[in-house]
């Protein structure tokens, strides 16, 4: 049964892929003259794919707390695995800020490039100040920016410590921070959302999966008017004691 749900959701996804990306083509040319008209195409429309994601591989997303947030504002959650973004990204109306690995990966990269990802390039320390100046100016420009600051995908039981540099775009920007939590519930340990160590085997477990339910809880926004350490820390400790006590 797994293996038909597997097969049926790629022929499906294959026509979401394509209508997508023909989207996204389309938002480039229409509004090439127009870069703030384009970007609030891709936000649209992005949020609308990741919604239709979901749907194709059954993923059921509670939400609690208040997701109408203040435009422009840095959200930032625990990671688990791909299904973060489908799921965060159905959520909230933004931009992602992703590893610049993944614009080089087949077919995929071509989707998050026409969807203005943001790319950090973890090799590279001095462009940590570029990366920061790009998220400020989706924060200025009114665009929510989404972003796991654990900067690596976790199984699930535990959130690790926050990276504190990319919090310095809220500062400056003077927008504020909004911690997320996402939680899995499911039988499986590690939940299935889990990363794994094969990007394949974890792609095929939630494409046989029959269904995944999910809890995004929308934490207390935390006002910008911190320095970047303090930020972290408290977007750490909220999301932190949140998802210990839903594990407890």
């Amino acid at each position: 049964m797994g293996y038909c749900f597997a097969v049926i959701r790629i022929g499906m996804y294959a026509l979401v892929f394509g209508v997508f990306v023909l989207i996204g083509a389309c938002g480039h040319v229409l509004f090439f003259m127009s870069p703030p008209r384009l970007l609030r195409w891709i936000a649209y429309f992005a949020q609308v794919w990741a919604r239709v994601t979901c749907r194709v591989l059954n993923i059921q997303v509670r939400i609690e707390g208040n997701a109408a947030i203040k435009p422009g504002s840095l959200i930032v959650a625990n990671h688990i695995g791909s299904p973060d973004i489908f799921v965060l990204g159905a959520t909230f109306k933004g931009f992602f800020v992703s590893k610049s690995e993944i614009a080089d990966w087949p077919l995929f990269g071509w989707l998050v490039r026409l969807g203005k990802t943001v790319f950090a390039d973890r090799s590279k320390r001095h462009q940590v100040k570029t990366l920061i100046g790009e998220i400020k100016q989706r924060l200025n420009s009114g665009h929510n920016v989404i972003l796991f600051p654990e900067a690596q995908a976790t199984d699930g039981t535990d959130v690790v410590p926050f990276k504190s540099a990319v919090f310095e775009s809220a500062v400056l920007a003077s927008r504020p921070v909004v911690p997320v939590e996402i939680c899995y519930h499911d039988d499986h340990q590690p939940t299935i959302a889990y990363y794994g160590d094969s990007f394949i085997s974890h792609i095929m477990t939630l494409l046989k999966a029959p269904r995944l339910l999910a809890t995004v809880t929308v934490l207390p926004e935390i006002s910008a008017g911190e320095d970047r350490q303090t930020l972290a820390e408290k977007s750490y400790k909220a999301i932190h004691d949140k998802h210990m006590s839903n594990n407890g």
